[in-house]
């Protein structure tokens, strides 16, 4: 080992405490006696050897800050070099994003977003703000932005995201698609469907160059811009989508075997929203097929597609009936029976099961007016529920409150004719209300339908709207000792957006009336 060249060293002084065999003693009578003071100051040649000696006292000389420093043994306990402050900030990232993971599992989105912002900040002090890792954090923050409903914050951090993104990489990296697909979904939420539309697309893009265009991490991507199309009426297209959607799931897939059933059953819901009720119902009927050919006719795997099936019966549209005359609301009822029967036989089968198939079945009854055998099918319920006091939540919960069979979705936005230039901004918004009062019957229909107020009142039509709308909303009705009733004081409120402008003038009411 080569000694260090000490040329120009200053002279160190170093005290050296002397231990006893009772330790250090913090007050001595003689300190002078106590102390060796050790001068620091002799040369050494390049050539010669270091000794133990040369070390002095254990001391080492370290070339890069050009200073001595005490020899450290790994083998002494405690001696351990402490870890780096970037080793620090590292672990601490870690433990930042496993409280913020835990924290939007558990919607409290307010935490999340605190933690996503500490977050941030340590993403920018170790790795600048040009890297992937503070892209990432941007993202992990317009998440808990967008749970919390703040889109336009959210909305400028996706697209923060996505600049830093294309600016250390390019304009097709695959880390693109995330914050493209969170921009996506807070733009519709915040009402531009037109922009949504854009960004899904390149998202697809992205996805497409990057992973092939059979790739299945696009299918949310693709669901999405389904749901674009849907909520703007483009039915049609929606349908493309959702053909193209079961096309990439299906892909190499025997058209029998179990794998193909998440594709046929996310087939199934979107032809029931797009209403193409006779596919849907193929498409139910294939799922039952393939699980009866695996798993035998009473497996209780069959009651979902089974309930699916027979709930479809309650649209039958114009054509159905003209071709299938024989087809009718009523023909659902026997495969609702077949599941429950299955929940009955199936030795793996329990009370719960029982008590969804007994729902379904009931629930049917109301919503294809068929109250008669809808409360005979509910008291059963009642005697099952009732059996156990272990069940009387259910009870409770299901039978002897007011559920929503069939919701009314009136219009979120007051229609007026005035046409923007621009797309307004959600500040330009205020909010109305629409509330009225009624009571459901024991059939499960709203009755004596009373008006309690309209804000701003000049919203007249809006009213109106609202109250056809309440025709058509259907209740399970409560039950009282397994017998179903009346439910009065039941109240129904609208809350609506429009712009100040929009409010209706007398004037322009007698236009409207006049048209």
């Amino acid at each position: 080992m080569k000694s260090p060249q000490l040329t120009n060293l200053p002279v160190l002084t170093v005290v050296v405490f002397a231990l006893g065999a009772g330790g250090v003693s913090m007050a001595q009578t003689e300190p002078e006696e106590e102390l060796e003071i050790i001068e620091l100051g002799d040369r050494y040649d390049e050539d010669d050897s270091a000794s133990e000696d040369d070390t002095l006292g254990g001391l080492i000389y370290d070339q890069v800050p050009q200073q001595y420093r005490l020899i450290e043994d790994p083998e002494e306990e405690g001696l351990e070099e402490p870890p780096s402050q970037r080793e620090t900030d590292l672990g601490e990232i870690s433990r930042l994003f496993a409280l913020y993971k835990e924290s939007l599992t558990g919607a409290n989105y307010q935490e999340s977003d605190t933690l996503a912002k500490q977050i941030i900040e340590l993403s920018i002090k170790l790795f600048g703000i040009n890297s992937t890792e503070s892209a990432k954090a941007l993202t992990n923050l317009a998440i808990a932005q967008q749970h919390n409903k703040e889109y336009d914050a959210a909305e400028r951090n996706y697209q923060a995201s996505i600049d830093i993104i294309e600016r250390v990489s390019d304009r097709l990296d695959v880390a693109l698609i995330n914050p493209l697909k969170g921009l996506g979904a807070t733009q519709l939420a915040n009402g531009r469907p037109d922009m949504a539309k854009a960004t899904f697309r390149r998202a697809i893009h992205v996805s497409h160059v990057n992973n092939g265009p059979h790739n299945l991490g696009q299918i949310d991507v693709l669901e999405s811009m389904a749901e674009i199309f849907l909520a703007v009426g483009e039915h049609k297209e929606a349908l493309d989508i959702q053909e193209r959607m079961f096309s990439i799931q299906a892909r190499k897939i025997e058209p029998f075997s179990l794998e193909i059933l998440p594709a046929l059953q996310n087939q199934a819901n979107w032809q029931h929203r797009l209403q193409m009720y006779d596919r849907e119902r193929v498409s139910w009927r294939k799922i039952i097929n393939v699980l009866e050919r695996h798993h035998g006719k009473i497996d209780l795997r069959l009651i979902p597609p089974l309930t699916n099936l027979g709930k479809s019966y309650l649209f039958i549209t114009p054509v159905e009936f003209d071709m299938q005359p024989q087809i009718s609301v009523a023909s659902g009822e026997t495969y609702l029976k077949r599941a429950n029967r299955i929940a009955d036989k199936n030795p793996e089968s329990g009370w719960q099961i029982i008590e969804q198939t007994l729902l379904a079945l009931g629930d049917y009854y109301v919503l294809s007016g068929r109250p008669n055998r809808a409360s005979k099918t509910y008291k059963e319920l009642w005697t099952l529920l009732s059996d156990d006091e272990a069940r009387l939540g259910n009870r409770r919960d299901n039978l002897e409150t007011l559920n929503i069979l069939q919701n009314i979705f009136p219009p979120k936005y007051y229609r007026s004719e005035r046409i923007d230039e621009e797309f307004p901004d959600e500040e330009e918004f205020e909010t109305g209300i629409v509330s009225f009062g009624y009571t459901v019957n024991s059939s499960g229909r709203a009755i004596d339908i009373v008006h309690i107020e309209t804000q701003p009142p000049e919203f007249e039509d809006m009213s109106a709207r609202v109250r056809r709308n309440l025709r058509h909303l259907v209740y399970r009705p409560r039950l009282e000792e397994g017998k179903m009733v009346h439910t009065p004081e039941v109240t129904f409120t609208h809350e609506f957006m429009y712009r100040p402008a929009d409010i209706p003038t007398k004037q322009s009411k007698e236009d409207s009336t006049s048209r």
